[in-house]
C-alpha cells in the first residue's frame, strides 16, 4: 500500500491518491494504535472497578472498511473478472521475464556507450587535443579544458537545477564524471556513480553512488533507495547549517544568556545520498497524513532527479551544458499542441 501511494502517483499526497471508497489509508488502524502504544485512558488509582462481564459470542459483523470492487457485478460477471485475473498472473510472469531481459540488453549497450563517455570526458577535461578541428577561426586563446562541465549540465536541467543550492554548486565544481548502470541481478533498478576529483576539499570520498531499487513488476515503483555515506570534512557539510539557540540559565541566575550552536538539516542536492526509507504498510499506518506527504514529496523528488540524470543528462550532457535542450512542461506542451493542431 505504501509503495503504491508513494510511487505510482510520484508525489501525489495521501489525501489525493486514487483509492477505493471506504478505505482510509492515512488513519492508523487498531493494530497501528497498539503499535504506537495508544490505549484507553487508565482509571484512577485506588479501588479498581469490577472486571467486565464475560463477552457474549456473536456472529462477526461485516467489516465496514472492507471494499469489494466487484460488488455491483452479477455473479457471471464476477467469474469473468476472476478468469481475467488468472490471465493477469500469466502476464505478470511474462512481464518479469521481459524486465530481466531488458536489463541485460541495457547492460550490453552500456558497455558500448562507455568508450563514448570516456572520449567525452577526455574532451571536456582537456586530455584530448582538439586544436585545428572544425571550421572555427582561431581567437588566439590557449587550448584548455571546459570548467564546471557537470555543474552546468545539471544546473541547466529545470528539475535538477532547482535542488542545487549555491553551496552545492561549489561542491559540484569538483565532479569529474557521472555514469549510470543497470542492475542485472535479482533486484531491478539502476545505479548512478558520481566521480569526484582528488583535490575535492569537501569530502574524502572519491566516488558517491546512488542505487534505485524498483519493484520487479513495474519500472516506476520504488522498492528502496540507498546512497553512499558522505565523509564530510570538518565544517564542509553542505547538507546542514549552523543555528544558534539561546540556553536559559537556572532560575534566579543573573549571568549573561548562553548560546549553543546546533547543526540542523538544510536543503541540498546531496541529501539524495541519504534518502528517507520507503515506509512499510505497518509503518505507514502509524504516520500522520502530513508525515506521509512529506516522505512522498522527498521520495518523489529523489526519484525524478535520479531518472532525469540517467535518461536525460548523462546521454546528452553536452546539450545540457550549453542549455540547448530542456524538458517541455505540461503548459508548454499544451500550448504547442493547440498551435500545431493534432499530430
Amino acid at each position: 500500500m505504501a509503495l503504491a501511494l508513494l510511487a505510482r502517483s510520484l508525489g501525489a499526497s495521501c489525501r489525493h491518491a486514487v483509492r477505493p471508497a471506504k478505505a482510509d489509508f492515512c488513519r492508523p488502524t487498531v493494530a497501528a494504535q497498539r503499535f504506537l502504544g495508544i490505549t484507553a485512558a487508565a482509571g484512577p488509582k485506588g479501588k479498581q472497578p469490577p472486571p467486565p462481564p464475560a463477552p457474549v459470542e456473536v456472529e462477526p459483523a461485516e467489516d465496514e472498511d472492507m471494499y469489494d470492487p466487484t460488488e455491483d457485478l452479477t455473479v457471471p460477471q464476477r467469474r469473468r473478472v476472476l478468469a481475467m485475473k488468472e490471465v493477469q498472473k500469466q502476464y505478470d510472469v511474462v512481464q518479469r521475464l521481459y524486465q530481466a531481459e531488458l536489463a541485460q540488453l541495457q547492460h550490453q549497450y552500456n558497455l558500448k556507450y562507455a568508450p563514448l563517455y570516456d572520449e567525452r570526458r577526455d574532451i571536456y577535461s582537456g586530455k584530448k587535443a582538439i586544436e585545428g578541428k572544425f571550421d572555427l577561426e582561431d581567437d588566439g586563446e590557449p587550448d584548455e579544458p571546459i570548467g564546471d562541465f557537470w555543474l552546468n549540465a545539471l544546473s541547466n536541467h529545470n528539475k535538477i537545477g532547482s535542488f542545487i543550492s549555491e553551496r552545492d554548486s561549489e561542491v559540484l565544481r569538483y565532479l569529474e564524471d557521472l555514469r549510470w548502470e543497470v542492475l542485472v541481478g535479482e533486484e531491478r533498478g539502476f545505479k548512478l556513480t558520481f566521480l569526484f576529483k582528488a583535490d575535492n576539499p569537501y569530502f574524502t570520498n572519491s566516488v558517491l553512488e546512488k542505487v534505485y531499487v524498483l519493484e520487479a513488476e513495474d519500472d516506476v515503483v520504488p522498492k528502496h533507495f540507498t546512497g553512499t555515506v558522505i565523509s564530510w570534512k570538518e565544517g564542509r557539510n553542505v547538507t546542514v547549517e549552523e543555528q544558534k539557540r539561546r540556553v536559559k540559565g537556572a532560575k534566579g541566575e543573573k549571568s549573561k544568556p548562553a548560546f549553543v550552536v546546533e547543526q540542523v538539516p538544510c536543503d541540498s542536492f546531496f541529501t539524495i545520498f541519504d534518502p528517507p526509507a520507503v515506509p512499510t504498510e505497518e509503518n505507514a499506518n502509524t504516520m500522520t497524513e502530513e508525515e506521509l506527504e512529506e516522505i512522498e514529496e522527498a521520495l518523489s523528488n529523489d526519484f525524478e532527479i535520479g531518472f532525469a540524470i540517467k535518461d536525460q543528462v548523462i546521454p546528452r550532457a553536452v546539450q545540457w551544458f550549453t542549455g540547448e535542450i530542456a524538458p517541455i512542461g505540461d503548459e508548454e506542451y499544451d500550448d504547442e499542441f493547440e498551435e500545431g493542431g493534432n499530430y
